[in-house]
């Protein structure tokens, strides 16, 4: 009996030992505004690609290092005339609901990528392949489209002329696959939690509007087996002293960015957790080139004039964003970035300019230009949204500011309802046709209505050409047109600004701000 005893209390001691090895291990994520969708085609904003590139993985993806390195695909080949680019994929490849996933699932993506009913912004980074502009604008069937799988684990791509910017493309979020299966039984409805179906290393089964999106383990992902986080859950938050009082509290593991006054504080007491590097982000205005009077050059040149952009970031922004006159990031290789004229001169010269094309397109005291100025409720656009409307009072423009939660500032971009607004662009690779091809006329991410024949002209043949000096020329020649006129207005180069808690391991700065949760690493200490 007392063996038997003896046996049992051993027995009930092993089973109520704490089980830390098989511990869910989780990672809680602040990010910016909530995503306005999930669909990696349709989806616009910074705030919903690191979540996208969790869910999903394209051809190509990010390493740890934010470098491209193969995702789905395990290895290409491209033909000797850079015209056919052939990607093989990895074996055994499944959807997350166990559904296979094989190269026609990469023609029907990138097909509903340029169908123009998907909508998708971003559909012209791709039209370097085979009619695939065509395609986007019912000028030729989808099956025209230069795409197409040889067998169920190749897929081929065969291009308009060769690409120097290609293998970069197919890294980003809009060439990821998605499942055709579950697309076409729900529709639009396809994103919701109870329907939701990826192939990354997580796969969303929650989300709360405004609060919270949750993402576990992808069982079914190729990598599975070094993926060490079991859960993600994404945060959007856009009152950034709410952000870092969570971080402090540590109900945040990871913060994408903090109230700009805390900088110093910051360094002084948490100089582990900030990270402060360069990125590919630019903060600039959307003007409305379509609606008068903001399609007279003057009336835009005059209001990008008197923005004083070196005071502007040294007082508001001093965490290492740098003053912008160039859509473009200087962070861009090969590509030297053009200034307008006026970026040389002194705030007393270009303020008395300033005046004069506001009063050449028609403004005076008695007749003062009149503009809403719209921007979303991140508390240092409220503060630039302000210091815009002090910086164009001397000139006698009388401000209305706007403020609209971030859903709403995409409606209005898209359907044109605005004056000016705030509005950023991060780069998914590093080349500044990234930028520039934005605003090609009635491009689906040209939403300042900018249009010009020289302009779409230069990009159409940087776009076709390998010679890397020769298409910075050109590039440079358009980025002059878009500039010298201020289609856009520029007013900062960002950097990342994160926070990190010191437990997070594998975590590397750098400028794509690709930190996918698959590489990282959660180790709290006991």
């Amino acid at each position: 009996m007392f063996k038997l005893f003896s046996r049992l209390l051993l027995v009930l001691a092993v089973l109520a030992a704490p089980t830390t090895a098989s511990a869910k291990v989780s990672l809680n994520r602040g990010t910016g505004s909530d995503p306005d969708t999930l669909d990696p085609h349709v989806s616009s904003g910074n705030s919903s690609v690191i979540l996208i590139y969790d869910f999903f993985e394209p051809l190509m993806t990010l390493d740890a290092k934010g470098e491209i390195t193969y995702g789905v695909a395990e290895s290409h080949k491209l033909s000797p005339d850079g015209l056919t680019y052939t990607f093989k994929l990895r074996p055994n490849l499944k959807w997350s609901d166990g559904v296979g996933l094989t190269a026609e699932d990469f023609v029907y993506s990138m097909r509903r990528v340029q169908n123009p009913d998907t909508a998708s912004r971003y559909a012209q980074w791709f039209w370097a392949i085979k009619n695939a502009q065509k395609v986007n604008k019912k000028e030729a069937k989808p099956e025209d489209l230069g795409v197409k799988a040889l067998d169920a684990r190749t897929v081929q791509y065969t291009l308009e002329t060769p690409s120097p910017l290609f293998m970069e493309v197919m890294s980003t979020f809009t060439s990821a696959p998605v499942p055709r299966h579950v697309v076409e039984k729900f529709g639009r409805e396809w994103t919701a939690p109870a329907n939701f179906v990826s192939n990354g290393a997580y796969v969303m089964t929650d989300r709360v509007p405004q609060t919270r999106v949750t993402g576990i383990k992808n069982k079914n992902f190729h990598d599975a087996a070094n993926v060490t986080i079991d859960e993600v859950n994404y945060f959007p938050t856009e009152n950034l002293g709410t952000v870092l009082n969570r971080f402090r509290a540590g109900e945040l593991d990871v913060a994408l960015n903090f109230p700009p006054d805390q900088i110093d504080w910051l360094k002084e007491n948490m100089p582990k957790e900030l990270h402060i590097s360069p990125n590919l982000g630019v903060y600039y205005f959307l003007v409305n080139n379509k609606k008068p009077p903001f399609d007279n050059p003057k009336v835009r040149q005059s209001l990008s004039m008197a923005i004083d952009r070196e005071g502007m970031v040294s007082k508001l922004f001093n965490t290492g964003v740098t003053p912008a006159y160039s859509l473009v990031s200087p962070v861009v290789s090969n590509y030297q970035v053009y200034k307008p004229a006026y970026a040389a001169q002194a705030m007393k010269d270009r303020m008395a300019e300033a005046k004069k094309l506001l009063s050449e397109a028609g403004f005076t005291a008695a007749n003062p230009l009149k503009l809403t100025l719209q921007f979303d409720t991140l508390e240092e656009n409220r503060k630039m949204a302000v210091a815009m409307g002090a910086m164009w009072k001397p000139l006698g423009v009388e401000v209305v500011l706007a403020n609209s939660e971030f859903r709403d500032l995409t409606r209005r971009a898209r359907t044109g309802d605005y004056d000016i607004m705030r509005w950023a662009y991060f780069s998914p690779f590093g080349d500044a046709s990234a930028y520039l091809n934005l605003m090609r006329t009635g491009d689906a991410s040209n939403y300042s209505g900018f249009a010009n024949a020289d302009f779409d002209k230069l990009m159409a043949e940087a776009n076709t050409i390998v010679d890397v000096q020769r298409r910075a020329e050109l590039m440079r020649q358009a980025e002059k047109i878009l500039l010298d006129t201020q289609a856009v207005m520029p007013i900062y180069h960002y950097a990342g600004r994160r926070l990190v808690q010191t437990y997070v391991k594998n975590w590397f700065d750098n400028p794509r701000s690709g930190n996918l949760a698959r590489y990282l690493k959660v180790e709290k200490p006991t």
